[in-house]
């Protein structure tokens, strides 16, 4: 496989560019027929979003665009159309590390940061051609919303969330969204405003090193700079405390990460207990999640009652299928995964595992769970155990949560245990999670089912805001705990 793999890279570079060189059509049905085989076969959350004819035709329709002129970017664009519609924040596809190389070293990438607000792109540099704060207007005469887009539907997001596929064009993943959208480029024409005035100007494409160092020196806000920690906790008044959880990739249970986390956790709330404190602002907008319990024990500091992680769990198989194609990053990972499930997904009914309660326990509230009023503050790169914990947080009648929709779904999503397989053909790598879940959250009116988590107060700052440092949101909090 490796060999092969090589010898396509080098066919390819030797052509030029590897997105316009092509594959036989043979080759690359090949590869699309065993893309759905793994999907139907391992994928739990295949058709959590959407009815089975509705995934089998976006399968079929998708099929039928591959021919003997779809380049390589074509391809992994095809493929990307029904991953992205089965909707999972933990989907991914990407090239393989051979190509990726390859291709990086080209100038042909989008050369500066941007930030999506209130449904606007600006720029985050302080490019000398285009201030800092400036709307962008169009990109190579494609008008900023369309552009917008078509870049943003390559982050994979739970359900039908489009809050999250936004606020990603704000990360280093923008320049290579760009060229999966509208190809390799050598010049970027943008046309922006600034102080009301329109103007144009033309930017060089770069090669991807420069587009992570030009992402390193964009405009950081005053918010980010001050939480560069995992976690923290200060009092905001003699009634209010502001909580900061950025992650919960601590380590599991028995990591020395987890342990401090609890220790920590501990004493917050014997003291909260202690000083009556009446507000907890609890702050996870920076939380794309990470490792059980360290939601779950958070989450049993701030409820009135017993809870589950997952109402039910499950996963289509015990046993690894298309073996062939899987991806072992470690020693046995194989024999590992099918020993992990065959004693945690133990109950088989309807062809499916279900998750035991050995490994899906009952959680009581906190001896010093806080019993005041928790103001949740999220955003859209709320992911995963992150988008779980305020699930479970919202799902609570003593809360308010403040912010914007997160990436992560209300009602569950499709996650725990990571796999890769690899296309044979193409090389091309397809990662996705095999254990979909149901949250044990109550139904609520403004959450529809593949809906993210939702603010009961919407606030979303704006470029000024943004660049004078103002956190809106957090501000937002303040007040309501001062009413």
């Amino acid at each position: 496989m490796k060999k092969l793999i090589s010898g396509l890279v080098s066919l390819f570079i030797s052509f030029g560019c590897i997105a316009q060189e092509k594959l036989p059509t043979e080759k690359l049905i090949e590869d699309y027929d065993i893309f759905q085989s793994i999907f139907e076969k391992a994928n739990a959350g295949l058709y959590k979003y959407h009815l089975k004819k509705e995934i089998d035709s976006a399968f079929s329709t998708n099929r039928k665009l591959i021919n003997n002129k779809t380049t390589y970017r074509e391809f992994y664009n095809i493929i990307w159309n029904v991953i992205d519609y089965t909707g999972s924040s933990h989907n991914r596809l990407t090239y393989p590390d051979s190509f990726d190389k390859a291709l990086s070293k080209q100038k042909i990438f989008f050369p500066i940061p941007l930030k999506y607000l209130n449904g606007k792109l600006y720029s985050i540099s302080d490019s000398v051609q285009i201030p800092l704060g400036s709307e962008i207007l169009s990109v190579n005469k494609i008008n900023a919303e369309q552009f917008s887009k078509g870049v943003s539907k390559y982050m994979s997001t739970d359900g039908h969330n489009l809050t999250g596929k936004y606020a990603f064009l704000e990360t280093d993943w923008l320049p290579f969204y760009v060229y999966l959208a509208y190809g390799e480029q050598t010049d970027f024409i943008i046309e922006y405003k600034k102080d009301n005035i329109v103007k144009t100007a033309t930017l060089k494409a770069v090669d991807y090193k420069t587009t992570i160092i030009n992402y390193k020196k964009r405009f950081v806000s005053t918010y980010e700079k001050e939480n560069q920690q995992e976690y923290s906790f200060k009092y905001l008044s003699n009634k209010t405390g502001l909580l900061n959880v950025n992650t919960f990739a601590l380590g599991g249970a028995k990591s020395e990460g987890h342990k401090k986390y609890a220790s920590f956790l501990d004493s917050v709330f014997v003291e909260l207990k202690n000083r009556n404190i009446e507000n907890l602002i609890v702050d996870v907008r920076q939380n794309g999640g990470g490792n059980d319990p360290n939601d779950l024990i958070l989450y049993s500091y701030l409820t009135k009652r017993n809870f589950r992680e997952n109402l039910s769990a499950f996963t289509l198989f015990n046993s690894v299928p298309l073996k062939q194609y899987f991806v072992e990053e470690e020693k046995d990972e194989i024999r590992d995964l099918e020993k992990e499930l065959k004693e945690e997904h133990s109950i088989f009914k309807n062809g499916e595992f279900y998750q035991n309660d050995t490994f899906n326990k009952v959680w009581q509230p906190n001896p010093n769970a806080f019993k005041g009023k928790v103001y949740l503050l999220i955003s859209p790169f709320v992911a995963s155990a992150g988008s779980l914990f305020a699930s479970m947080v919202k799902s609570d009648d003593n809360s308010v949560v403040i912010g914007e929709e997160t990436l992560g779904g209300y009602y569950g999503h499709t996650g725990h245990i990571p796999i890769t397989y690899r296309l044979p053909n193409s090389g091309l790598l397809i990662t996705f999670s095999i254990v979909d879940l149901e949250q044990d959250v109550q139904e609520l009116p403004d959450q529809k089912y593949g809906d993210g988590v939702k603010p009961d107060y919407k606030i979303e700052p704006t470029i000024k805001d943004y660049i004078k440092g103002k956190d809106v949101v957090l501000d937002f909090a303040k007040q309501l705990t001062e009413k």
